[in-house]
């Protein structure tokens, strides 16, 4: 490392520029893949990035990391966060974190969360390294196919359940009827037993558009919900499940199983109730990540 080290907001850079830098920081990275101007516009507006207070550091005149940070009323999130590859292991992620987390200071921010995979234990010994302790883990996880699926701890074989289309009724018992989400939305505060997680939550769905919704309606109000973006190839990702009874929840998944041959969800909270309802559809995990978190 050297002396030279300095940083620049974001904001100074054209969002090209910016959608490169940030392409070039997750390079060799778990998931492959590129940052486009459109992809990092969608982001900065679904996930609340402030380009004023995230950062791009430099050294000397090169360019050598960035760091994404969101911001919503008193709490700041990593939206990114990497250093390219020729600077790797020069001891450049701890300043790094550190400015990042000096500008959610400055920002009023007194809570700071992210989200990192288990396996990538280099971040994550930076991000301890910084203060930040797990909260809790998210989990990564989908299902394919309408075969039988085995789950492998019990030796329970699961079906998945069917729906009746003329009667929204799936074989879980319960009606499930589709509504739209700026309905199901009203009720988010109620149907969630534990935090959302930050792309997941409130001022996220509000603002994404795409999202389908079925919901367990209980009268003139709604008892559960799910919203998702269904896919060209069959497939569909969950974007939320809301819920406090794990049946209802069950019937929501049933549903979606009988119209999609692939379902896959992001950042489940792992101390959920609602786990065991994706457990008992047939849902494997395919990949977790720690939430680290820490008090300003």
């Amino acid at each position: 490392m050297t002396s030279e080290l300095r940083f620049l907001p974001a904001s100074s850079f054209a969002l090209g520029a910016l959608a490169d830098i940030f392409t070039r920081s997750f390079e060799n990275y778990f998931y492959p893949g590129a940052t486009t101007v459109e992809v990092l516009a969608r982001r900065a507006r679904h996930e609340s990035l402030d380009l004023h207070r995230s950062l791009v550091m430099l050294d000397g005149e090169e360019i050598v990391g960035q760091a994404m940070i969101g911001l919503r009323g008193d709490h700041a999130w990593c939206g990114g966060f990497g250093v390219m590859l020729p600077f790797r292991g020069r001891g450049l992620a701890r300043p790094l974190a550190e400015a990042m987390l000096h500008q959610a200071r400055q920002a009023g921010a007194r809570t700071f969360s992210l989200e990192v995979l288990t396996r990538n234990e280099r971040a994550f010994r930076t991000y301890t390294g910084a203060g930040f302790r797990t909260r809790r883990d998210l989990l990564i996880l989908e299902r394919r196919g309408t075969e039988p699926t085995t789950d492998h701890r019990t030796g329970t074989i699961y079906r998945a359940p069917t729906t009746d289309h003329q009667t929204g009724c799936s074989d879980a018992g319960r009606s499930v009827v589709e509504v739209a989400p700026v309905r199901l939305l009203e009720r988010f505060a109620p149907l969630h037993p534990v935090p959302a997680t930050w792309q997941r939550d409130l001022p996220s769905l509000l603002v994404q558009s795409g999202l389908s919704g079925l919901a367990v309606p209980a009268g003139d109000t709604i008892s559960a919900y799910v919203l998702y973006r269904a896919g060209a190839d069959g497939s569909a990702r969950i974007a939320d499940l809301g819920a406090t009874d794990v049946a209802q929840a069950d019937a929501l998944l049933a549903a979606l199983q009988a119209r999609f041959t692939r379902l896959a969800t992001v950042n489940e909270p792992g101390d959920s109730p609602l786990i065991a309802a994706f457990e008992s559809a047939g849902f494997v995990e395919t990949d977790r990540q720690h939430e680290p978190w820490i008090e300003l």
